[in-house]
């Protein structure tokens, strides 16, 4: 199964990937009827260039400001700024959200960025593909 996102979302992923390295970004997506049409950018606490964190009073924050918009959680992002865009050991513990696709930007090759998709469910790793619109 693959997920739907305005390509400017993505450019803007990366523009925010590229912005914090070489720590790791992270953030938010959201849109409706499963396409994703806006990002939030969120402050990684954990001002690291291997994991993120994302501030408690910023989830709080977007999960009220989502149920204002109407719109619909769809998606979290994250950067690898020196591996590869696959979902790390601790990214797949920290997969709290089900329903959500995982992105992941990766910029090993810094002129390159390599961005892809993931469902991760209870341990469990498939690849989506990504359907730009």
């Amino acid at each position: 199964m693959g997920v739907q996102i305005d390509a400017a979302i993505i450019d803007s992923m990366v523009e925010h990937a590229r912005l914090e390295a070489p720590l790791e970004c992270c953030g938010l997506l959201m849109g409706q009827a499963g396409r994703i049409t806006r990002l939030r950018r969120m402050r990684n606490l954990a001002q690291s260039p291997v994991r993120y964190e994302m501030a408690p009073r910023e989830l709080f924050q977007f999960f009220r400001d989502l149920r204002v918009s109407g719109l619909q959680h769809l998606g979290i992002y994250h950067s690898h700024p020196t591996s590869e865009a696959y979902p790390s050991a601790t990214d797949i513990a920290q997969a709290f959200y089900p329903d959500c696709t995982y992105f992941i930007l990766s910029l090993l090759v810094p002129g390159a960025p390599s961005v892809r998709a993931f469902a991760i469910s209870e341990g469990v790793v498939a690849e989506r593909a990504i359907r730009r619109i």
